[in-house]
């Protein structure tokens, strides 16, 4: 799939090695690398439920949005465009 981000400063930090440390810390930064290689291989959203990093879809204030698990508390918010072949990265938040 291709990915994409919903804003500059998310895509600047995903995009670099050293802010994405700086900004989640090393172990949340080496399974984001991880949860984003997963996506980019991924022919849809739904093949994911298959590949580690426990995928699912969200409800409630997200529906329509998926989430990977980057640690105990932190996860990567995606969310699937139109035709399903590419996906805009929404946020990675610790929400718990």
């Amino acid at each position: 799939m291709i990915v994409s981000y919903s804003t500059r400063q998310l895509e600047r930090v995903c995009g670099d090695e050293r802010a994405m440390r700086k900004a989640y810390g090393a172990d949340v930064a080496k399974r984001l690398r991880q949860r984003l290689t997963d996506l980019r291989e991924a022919a849809s959203v739904e093949e994911l439920l298959h590949n580690p990093g426990r995928w699912e879809q969200l409800t409630a204030d997200r529906v329509g949005y998926w989430s990977g698990r980057l640690s105990a508390n932190w996860r990567l918010i995606v969310g699937p465009t139109g035709d399903g072949l590419e996906v805009v990265v929404i946020e990675v938040v610790d929400y718990h």
